[in-house]
């Protein structure tokens, strides 16, 4: 057989056959029936087959109790080729790939695309391809409590009931759900590609090649750069390579001159290069061609027990972000709904989006790397996870599977392997032992590049590994949002409210309204106290910029479905009242009122562009509960750059109980209005509303606030000896366990003393 001159990469269209096998028993081909479901090329089973019920429900549970069979023929084209690979961009969870009733490969994990050889499998013409697919329920955990370890999760596996308006109870989506192609060559392959840069132009090129040949593969390596997305010079280099049967890994060096960096949004512009790199033979024709699109720029985390400081490319940038899946079922992403999403965050003066505990599809990093938004990103783990050594193996593959399908995007600017192992201060075996020490390890060696951290929340006096803080003020932590005022943080990375859909939104799902509808009357009050809350909790964070934090991660920009959830975009991308207010206290230059919910302190500016304002005027107007003046003033400042800058102290002397609004304003020597500022009744704040936290509707899996007939989300799953305590003092004492405020050597201790008493 001769040798192609190129890659023949075939996508198979059309539909899969689909049917049900037991979950438990091996697969082999004889267990098939003649009773098939025709499904669609890709996507998930839960909206396939239930497109009117996809979200709630125990015929969604017992999607998971089954393993599928997906099964479709392919033509081999009649063509030279040395090796035959199928190509899988998304599968989950669980994968056995069968062709011609042969098994020829498996694979873990949802986000990571895998390749499976098929040369010897395969015959011309019509092939059989058959793909058993699994992502199994993990067993309940005996004395474990609702939503946080009532199981062990045995899955690497953002996407899987969540609790709490996130991901309903009785979803953990599964199916083939991206693209599959077969690929045909000669043998000889252009696998990955990883680029690190420097501020001077240097580009240093990693490429990792396989000859799966028997013989010597003699030919030569092009690379070339161009600009992407703006005019700077590219570069370009050629080398003989021979490559010996095996997987080899090559580093080139390449120089731009007069480099283009890149910069989030609010810094500059987001400027991209795009490598070309291809294998040619010896008569110089391309046999294999790799693309990456990448950028400059070099990214830390200064970190000291006092502050976190992020610099990118050498000059400090402040955090400004939102937590964010984009879809509860991620093939239904388009990528024109990706760039909608990442607008309504740049619009809401972000500049990053926290992929928040899952791996995204690969157009949200595209989108981001083109808009400048910056990108936190969580790996598949959260809450409590399987503690064993056999998980921690499966763990770290499916980590490093990450970082290398991820590495080369400029947008991402940190890795974050767990999210809250010690959301119960009595679970901390993921932390402390497996598997969290050897993927923080892993993902320090793997990428040096990047700040890691080897958990988020609740670890604030960690801060080599960790140091980020979650709070949730005036929700589950507390009854006044304005208790954050004592708070400090390095690096605030979670707080929030959840609120309800638009009443529109909440309508299209009939088992959502029926049991919501009796917040009729209320989604007004609901959203303007979440609006409260996250204004005034952005611009307390805004101002520990003076003390050292780092930014904060609002929780959280869009909800899933629609029901309640924290959300402030709904599930059809209706604004809640604290999109507007998220979107006020994010603007880069901003002006605001440092008080406590009962007296005023000080006016402060807040600047996050790295330019100057050197001669502007502060004005400031009080008004009565008859909306009348009462007291008004302005006074001359400098703003600096990057800043956040303490103006005076209150300026006025009118009684708190007088003040019913202030307004603030900055303005430049001509005249216009750089920022602008008002509060309504600051100092007789909203209280948490009733019901809050605890009404919960186990069905949707939400909150609820005060539906009579809810129960407490104390009483889910909750130990037997416990609820003989009464609901309510569990209720106050749940909401002082959550804030954990109390070193992480107490809490070890106390988590020990727990352990044994379990037992």
């Amino acid at each position: 057989m001769s040798r192609p001159n190129s890659v023949s990469v075939l996508r198979l269209t059309g539909p899969w056959q689909l049917q049900p096998v037991p979950l438990t028993i091996p697969f082999t081909p004889d267990q098939l029936t003649d009773s098939w479901h025709t499904i669609p090329e890709c996507g998930y089973l839960q909206p396939l087959l239930y497109p009117d019920r996809p979200y709630w429900g125990a015929h969604l549970r017992a999607l998971n109790a089954s393993a599928w069979i997906y099964q479709r023929t392919f033509t081999v084209p009649d063509a030279p080729f040395e090796r035959a690979r199928l190509h899988f961009e998304g599968v989950d969870y669980f994968a056995e790939v069968w062709v011609n009733h042969i098994c020829a490969g498996q694979h873990e994990g949802h986000f990571a695309p895998f390749d499976v050889d098929i040369t010897r499998l395969i015959e011309p013409g019509a092939n059989l391809l058959t793909v058993r697919v699994s992502s199994p329920w993990d067993a309940p955990n005996p004395g474990g409590t609702y939503p946080t370890d009532h199981v062990l999760r045995g899955l690497v596996k953002g996407h899987y009931e969540h609790g709490e308006g996130v991901i309903p109870p009785d979803v953990n989506p599964i199916g083939i759900w991206r693209p599959v192609s077969l690929s045909l060559d000669g043998g000889v392959s252009l696998d990955h590609v990883r680029i690190h840069t420097d501020l001077a132009g240097q580009v240093d090129v990693r490429l990792r090649l396989t000859n799966a040949t028997a013989v010597d593969w003699h030919g030569m390596l092009a690379l070339t750069i161009t600009a992407d997305n703006h005019t700077g010079a590219g570069a370009r280099r050629r080398i003989p390579v021979t490559l010996p049967p095996g997987t080899h890994a090559i580093d080139q060096r390449l120089h731009l001159p007069d480099v283009h960096l890149w910069w989030c949004w609010d810094q500059g512009a987001p400027d991209l290069y795009r490598l070309e790199a291809c294998l040619l033979d010896e008569t110089r024709q391309p046999i294999s061609m790799h693309s990456e699109r990448f950028g400059v720029r070099t990214i830390r985390l200064e970190r000291h027990p006092q502050h976190f400081v992020y610099w990118l490319n050498e000059r400090p940038v402040y955090i400004r972000g939102s937590s964010y899946m984009p879809a509860l079922y991620l093939s239904q992403c388009s990528a024109a709904t990706l760039a909608q999403d990442i607008d309504l965050a740049r619009a809401a003066h972000l500049n990053l989006l926290r992929a928040h505990v899952h791996v995204a599809p690969p157009e949200f990093y595209a989108v981001c790397d083109a808009q400048g938004m910056l990108v936190w990103q969580d790996f598949e783990l959260n809450w409590i996870q399987d503690p064993s050594p056999e998980f921690e193996r499966r763990a770290r593959t499916l980590q490093r599977d990450m970082i290398d399908q991820l590495g080369n995007h400029p947008s991402i600017i940190t890795w974050a392997c767990h999210n809250e192992p010690t959301m119960l201060f009595a679970r901390r075996h993921n932390l402390e032992q497996h598997p969290d020490p050897a993927l923080y390890a892993d993902a320090q060696a793997q990428d040096s590049t990047r700040p890691v951290l080897i958990c988020s929340g609740q670890m604030d006096d960690d801060w080599q590994r960790s140091g980020d803080s979650h709070s949730y003020y005036g929700a589950i932590w507390s009854s006044r949002y304005t208790d954050i005022y004592r708070h400090r943080s390095r690096l605030h990375t979670e707080f929030g409210f959840e609120a309800p859909a638009a009443l529109c939104t909440l309508r299209t799902q009939p088992e959502a309204w029926q049991r919501l509808q009796h917040l009729v009357g209320q989604v007004d009050e609901l959203w303007a106290y979440q609006a409260a809350l996250i204004q005034y909790q952005v611009e307390h964070l805004r101002r520990l910029r003076s003390d050292g934090c780092g930014g904060y991660i609002h929780f959280w920009l869009v909800d899933l479905i629609p029901q309640v959830g924290c959300g402030v975009l709904d599930a059809c991308r209706i604004p809640k009242g604290g999109y507007a207010a998220l979107r006020r206290a994010s603007q880069p230059l901003h002006i605001a009122l440092e008080h406590d919910g009962r007296q005023p302190h000080a006016l402060w500016i807040f600047n996050d562009t790295p330019a100057p304002y050197p001669d502007v005027t502060i004005t400031w107007q009080v008004f009565d509960s008859a909306d009348q003046p009462v007291e008004q003033g302005k006074m001359r400042w400098e703003i600096a750059a990057n800043r956040s800058q303490r103006v005076r102290s209150a300026p006025w002397s009118v009684p708190p109980a007088q003040c019913a609004r202030i307004e603030l304003a900055v303005r430049s020597a001509n005249g216009e209005v750089l920022c602008a500022n008002d509060y309504q009744h600051p100092f007789t704040p909203q209280r948490r509303p009733r019901g809050y936290p605890w009404k919960f509707d186990p069905y949707l899996g939400t909150k609820v606030f005060d539906r009579a007939d809810a129960p407490s989300l104390v009483d889910q799953n909750a130990n037997r000896l416990l609820k003989r305590i009464p609901v309510a003092l569990r209720e106050a004492v749940a909401e002082r366990i959550l804030r954990q405020h109390l070193p992480s050597a107490w809490l070890a201790q106390l988590a020990a003393i727990g352990d044994l008493v379990l037992r």
